[in-house]
C-alpha cells in the first residue's frame, strides 16, 4: 500500500483513538470507576491532547521531535505507575508479595535502561546533532522501559494464573486489556527498531488498530457491576484450590517477616 494511503489511514485512527479515550475517561468519571482506578485514569486525560498533538504537526518537523521528547517521557512515567496499580490491585490482599514484586520491577526496568543504552553508545558519534543524540537515548529508555514492563505484565499473569484469587470482574478485564495494549505498543518499538523508518506507517496503522480495538473493549467491559462481581481466577478444583491458596499465604507471611512488617 503507497505510504499516502498509510498516512490517512493512521490519521483516522488515531482520530479514533482520540475519541475512545476521551469516551473512555468520561465512563469512568461518571461511573465512579476512576476513584479504583486513578492512575489509568489521568493516563486517559493525558492521552487526549497527547494523541491530539501528532495530527497537527508535521511529522519531519523541528517541533514535531521537540515536542515527542518533552511527551514521551511522561508517557513511560504513566506507564511505569500503571502497571504498579494494576499489580497492587491483583495482590492488595498479599502485600509481601506486592512489596517484592514492585522492586523486582524496579531492578528489571533498571537493568533493561541501562543495557539499551549500552547497546546505542557505539552508534552516537561527536559530529551527531545534539537533538539528534537526545532522542536516541529517548528510543533506548523507551524501549528498555517498554521490554521490562512487557516482560514484567507477562510474568505477572502467569503467576497469576497459578495460584487462584477472588479478583473483580473489572480488575481481570482490565488487566487482560491492559497487557494486550502495552504489548501492542512494545512490539511496535521492537518492530521500528528492527525495520527501521521503511516500515514507520505500516507498524503504526496496525498498532493504533490494536489501541483502539482495546479501548472499545474498555469501554463494552467496564462497568460499575464489574466492581461487585467477584471470579476466581484461574477456576480449579476445590482441594487444589485450598493447596495454592495455603503456598500462597505462607510465601506472603514469610516475605512480609522478612521485610520487618
Amino acid at each position: 500500500m503507497p505510504n499516502a494511503d498509510l498516512a490517512v489511514i493512521l490519521q483516522v485512527l488515531q482520530v479514533i483513538s482520540l475519541l475512545g479515550a476521551a469516551a473512555l475517561a468520561s465512563k469512568l468519571f461518571a461511573t465512579g470507576l476512576w476513584k479504583h482506578y486513578p492512575i489509568f485514569f489521568l493516563y486517559l486525560v493525558f492521552r487526549i491532547p497527547n494523541t491530539a498533538w501528532p495530527l497537527l504537526l508535521n511529522t519531519s518537523s523541528n517541533l514535531y521531535q521537540k515536542v515527542w521528547m518533552l511527551t514521551e517521557p511522561i508517557a513511560w512515567i504513566f506507564h511505569v505507575l500503571i502497571v504498579i496499580e494494576l499489580y497492587r490491585l491483583v495482590l492488595s490482599k498479599h502485600r509481601g508479595i506486592y512489596t517484592l514484586g514492585r522492586w523486582v520491577m524496579y531492578g528489571a526496568l533498571a537493568v533493561a535502561i541501562t543495557i539499551s543504552i549500552l547497546s546505542l553508545l557505539p552508534h552516537i558519534k561527536p559530529h551527531m546533532p545534539q537533538q539528534t543524540k537526545y532522542m536516541g537515548y529517548e528510543f533506548a529508555i523507551n524501549r528498555g522501559t517498554h521490554f521490562a514492563l512487557a516482560v514484567f505484565l507477562l510474568v505477572m499473569l502467569f503467576l497469576g494464573s497459578r495460584f487462584p484469587m477472588a479478583l473483580s470482574r473489572n480488575v481481570l478485564v482490565h488487566a487482560a486489556i491492559y497487557t494486550a495494549f502495552f504489548l501492542a505498543d512494545s512490539l511496535a518499538m521492537f518492530l521500528r527498531t528492527l525495520f527501521g523508518l521503511a516500515g514507520s506507517n505500516a507498524i503504526s496503522a496496525c498498532v493504533v488498530a490494536l489501541q483502539c480495538a482495546c479501548l472499545a473493549a474498555w469501554l463494552i467491559l467496564l462497568n460499575a457491576h464489574g466492581e461487585e462481581v467477584r471470579t476466581n481466577f484461574p477456576a480449579i478444583s476445590p482441594q487444589r484450590e485450598r493447596n495454592a491458596l495455603r503456598q500462597l499465604e505462607s510465601l506472603n507471611a514469610t516475605l512480609l517477616k522478612a521485610s520487618g512488617k
